[in-house]
C-alpha cells in the first residue's frame, strides 16, 4: 500500500447531515405492520416510541424477531425482543431465582448475554463458549439466582444483532434497603443505528479503516499549521502521520456518516422525555448499548453526581460531564429546579449526538448545545506508553 498524500481532503458528503444527526421525529419501531404494509406506510413515520416496557417478577418470556423500523426516512429491519427497541427493561430482585424463556423467531441463531451478571457459565449466553446458541424456532430457558443488585444490561452475542437493536436494561433491586436515595428513577439507554447492512459496514472498514471519517485533515489545515509552525514543520507533521498510516482524527470507526444516535430508541428529533417534579432527587440510570459509540454526557445547567458504575455503588463524585463506552453503565443523581433540561450525549468524534429532555411535563424542550469542536489526537494519544519505551530503548528523535 503506497504512502498517502501529505494532504487530506474531506470527501464530499452526499447524504443529508440533518437526516443522520437528527433523524425522524417519529422514528422507531413501526407497530403492528406486516412487511408489505411497512413498505407502503414507512415513509409516513407512524411509529411507537418511548421508554421500553418494564417486566418485573421471576418468570419472563422473551421473543426475538425482526421488526420494521424507520429512523431516518429509509425503511429498515431491526432485531427486537418482544417487538421493542430497546428491549424490555427487566426488573429483578437480589436473592430471587429468575427463569427467562427466550424464543427465537429469526431465520438465524441468536443468544442473550447478561452483561456483568454473576451466574453459572452455562447461563452466560455466549455461543461457542457457554452454549450452542438458540437455533431458529427453538426456546432456551435461562435460570439462575440473582446474586447482586444495581444497573446492568443485556444484549445479543450473535452476529451483528446487537448493532441492529437487540439490547435492553436490567435493574436489580437490593434484597435490603436501597443504598441510593432518589425520588424518581429513569433508565436512559444510549445506542446507535445504521441504515446499512452491518456486514457491509464491516466490509468497508476492512478495506479502508477510515472510510467513515469525514473529519480528516485538509489542505486548509496544512496552511494553518504552516502559518503557525513553519512550512517545514507542517510537512514533517503530515509525513509523520502518513508514514505510520495513522490519522489525528481517528476517534471512532463509525460516524454520523452512517450512524443515527438514539436515546431509548428515539432519535434526537424525537426528543425522548423523562418527567420530574422540581426539587426531586432524580436517578438517571445511563446505559451505553451502542455498537460503536463512546458518548460524552452532560446536562447543561445541572451537576451530575455519579453514584453507581457498572453495577457497583461508588463514592459519590460530582462532575459536569462524563464519558462512557459501549457496555458501560453509569448512574447519576440530579436535582433539577427549572422546567426543562437537555440530556446531551455527543459522540466522541463530534459528528453527532443523542439527546433527551428532563422536564416537568411532556412537550417541553431546552436549548440543545452545539457539538464541541473535533479534538485532534497527539502522537502520545495514539502511541501511549510506547513512545516512552521506545525513547528509553534508543536515541531520541522526532516521530516522522
Amino acid at each position: 500500500m503506497p504512502p498517502r498524500s501529505p494532504f487530506f481532503i474531506v470527501p464530499t458528503q452526499g447524504l443529508s447531515r440533518r437526516r443522520f444527526v437528527q433523524g425522524l421525529a417519529a422514528g422507531g419501531v413501526l407497530a403492528g405492520l406486516s412487511t408489505p404494509a411497512f413498505k407502503a406506510f414507512a415513509q409516513q413515520g407512524s411509529a411507537t416510541r418511548g421508554a421500553a416496557p418494564v417486566l418485573k417478577g421471576t418468570e419472563f418470556d422473551l421473543v426475538i424477531a425482526e421488526s420494521p423500523v424507520n429512523f431516518t426516512g429509509k425503511p429498515g429491519v431491526a432485531t427486537t425482543i418482544n417487538g421493542s427497541l430497546p428491549a424490555p427493561t427487566l426488573r429483578w430482585r437480589e436473592g430471587d431465582t429468575v427463569t427467562i424463556r427466550v424464543t427465537n423467531k429469526l431465520r438465524e441463531a441468536t443468544s442473550i448475554h447478561w452483561h456483568g451478571i454473576i451466574l453459572p457459565y452455562q447461563m452466560d449466553g455466549v455461543p461457542g463458549i457457554s452454549f450452542n446458541g438458540i437455533a431458529p424456532g427453538e426456546t432456551f430457558t435461562y435460570r439462575f439466582k440473582v446474586q447482586q443488585s444495581g444497573s446492568y444490561w443485556y444484549h445479543s452475542h450473535s452476529g451483528f444483532q446487537e448493532l441492529t437493536g437487540m439490547y435492553g436494561a436490567i435493574i436489580i433491586d437490593p434484597a435490603g434497603a436501597e443504598t441510593i436515595h432518589a425520588d424518581r428513577d429513569h433508565v436512559l439507554l444510549f445506542s446507535d443505528w445504521t441504515d446499512e447492512d452491518p456486514m457491509r459496514v464491516f466490509t468497508k472498514l476492512k478495506s479502508q479503516s477510515d472510510y467513515y471519517n469525514y473529519n480528516q485533515p485538509t489542505v486548509f489545515d496544512f496552511f494553518r499549521d504552516a502559518s503557525r509552525e513553519g512550512t517545514a514543520a507542517a510537512i514533517d507533521k503530515r509525513k509523520m502521520w502518513n508514514e505510520m498510516r495513522m490519522n489525528p482524527t481517528d476517534l471512532a470507526d463509525l460516524s454520523a456518516a452512517t450512524l443515527t444516535y438514539l436515546a431509548n430508541g428515539v432519535t434526537p428529533a424525537g426528543n425522548w422525555t423523562a418527567l420530574f417534579r422540581p426539587g426531586e432527587r432524580v436517578r438517571l440510570r445511563m446505559v451505553n448499548g451502542a455498537g460503536n459509540t463512546f458518548y460524552d454526557v452532560r446536562i447543561p445547567g445541572l451537576k451530575l453526581t455519579v453514584v453507581h458504575v457498572d453495577g457497583v455503588d461508588v463514592e459519590p463524585v460530582t462532575v459536569d460531564e462524563f464519558r462512557f463506552g459501549p457496555g458501560e453503565t453509569v448512574d447519576v443523581i440530579v436535582q433539577p429546579r427549572d422546567d426543562a433540561y437537555t440530556i446531551f450525549a455527543q459522540a466522541m468524534d463530534r459528528t453527532g449526538y443523542a439527546r433527551a429532555t428532563l422536564a416537568v411535563r411532556e412537550g417541553l424542550q431546552a436549548p440543545v448545545p452545539a457539538l464541541d469542536p473535533v479534538e485532534w489526537l497527539t502522537m502520545n494519544d495514539m502511541m501511549g506508553g510506547m513512545m516512552g519505551a521506545w525513547t528509553m530503548a534508543g536515541p531520541a528523535r522526532p516521530w516522522r
